[in-house]
């Protein structure tokens, strides 16, 4: 298979013996507790209690959304792939329990059919940190990713969570003294958050990444008796690695982070090469998007729009750091108003409506402005920052 490079790890370690600590709130008793649940209910027939973290939306036939809720620590996107005689999962979420949590819904409210192969669409933590569940939960399975992003897993994964953790400790206490001098549902929701900051910081404190086995650098085509797979890189975007799933038969993208409604995170991304990047995954024909973030979207509006966005956005800044003007300068410059794409088709109250309704935000609730001119500017400092990226 041209530009595809296998690796087969020789041995599949012990779920316990890499991840250690308290259950939802930590790995290990949630693996315990998990596990022999579900031998308990093989038993007695039992249900296990698992959180439901997604909903399950049909994005075409044989292929569902599972669109994940609202968590304070955010959970991406899956894409379920129902196959001939097996299943493919686009991304991984933020942490294991939440893949132990899917595929219990899966199995309940989709098929028993099992999981073949997991694709990790590109490297960063809300998408990948799930792998070694299904890693555990589904041991015959191939995990999938272009060759940067596997590299960028084992470079970046534990560094990065290193330091998310150190903050989600003080984010956790803050939300502690906000919810006790709050009251009713403000306290309710900062009380929430406190649980589920301190809760994934326990469960990811001991964590071992889990590398994808298969690997390619531009295009793997897998043919399965219900519909070809087309696993395609198409050029640096989101981060220098994305992938996006293509299944021609069923005129469908799962595109990760490359395409979708809500703000782009740039922090790790190439605004000068993205809108390229978009381009080329047009020439895909493709009735529906099934992203990371957000909603299944139809037709290809939404990527024009996120096109033109980034690449007015990186035209302007770049015009503005090149004149010697700080970044302060920068973001009093190149804002909502001064951005004719994001009135594109009403591009920017699209992605203003997708951060309101699937991201944790704490009280007070902000209006629809705020949340649009605070996703501006934010992308104003990350692509300041990234024009200096090679």
């Amino acid at each position: 298979m041209g530009g595809m490079n296998e690796q087969r790890r020789q041995t599949r370690r012990g779920f316990l013996s890499r991840l250690a600590g308290p259950a939802w709130a930590g790995y290990a008793v949630m693996d315990q507790a998990f596990f022999r649940a579900a031998r308990a209910r093989a038993q007695s027939k039992a249900p296990v209690a698992l959180p439901k973290l997604f909903d399950l939306h049909k994005a075409a036939e044989g292929v569902y959304l599972a669109q994940a809720r609202p968590q304070t620590m955010v959970n991406c996107n899956a894409v379920v792939i129902e196959n001939a005689a097996d299943l493919m999962i686009v991304d991984a979420h933020s942490k294991p329990s939440a893949a132990a949590s899917l595929l219990r819904q899966i199995r309940a409210e989709l098929t028993p059919k099992p999981v073949r192969y997991i694709v990790a669409s590109h490297f960063h933590w809300d998408h990948a940190q799930g792998l070694p569940a299904y890693r555990k939960l589904a041991p015959n399975a191939d995990i999938l990713s272009s060759e940067i992003t596997r590299r960028m897993i084992d470079s970046e994964t534990l560094p990065r969570l290193k330091r998310q953790l150190e903050l989600a400790g003080r984010q956790a206490e803050e939300y502690r003294t906000r919810a006790g001098a709050a009251s009713g549902a403000d306290r309710a929701i900062f009380d929430r958050m406190a649980r589920e900051t301190s809760a994934y910081a326990a469960e990811l404190r001991n964590y071992t990444p889990e590398l994808p086995n298969v690997t390619l650098d531009r295009d793997l085509i897998l043919h399965d008796k219900a519909h070809d797979l087309h696993l395609a890189f198409r050029g640096r975007a989101h981060t220098p690695g994305d992938i996006v799933v293509y299944i021609p038969r069923k005129r469908l993208v799962a595109s990760g982070d490359v395409l979708h409604a809500s703000s782009p995170f740039m922090g790790d991304g190439y605004p000068r090469d993205w809108p390229r990047t978009l381009i080329e995954v047009a020439a895909f024909e493709f009735d529906a998007i099934a992203p990371g973030h957000g909603s299944v979207q139809r037709g290809k509006t939404v990527l024009y729009q996120m096109a033109r966005y980034i690449e007015e956005l990186a035209i302007a800044v770049e015009r503005a750091r090149n004149a010697g003007k700080s970044l302060d300068q920068t973001k009093a410059e190149v804002t909502v108003a001064a951005l004719k794409s994001l009135a594109d088709g009403g591009y920017g109250e699209k992605v203003a409506r997708t951060i309101l309704a699937y991201r944790m935000i704490p009280p007070p609730r902000p209006t629809m402005e705020q949340v649009l001119a605070d996703a501006v500017r934010t992308n104003v400092e990350q692509v300041y920052q990234a024009l200096g990226r090679a």
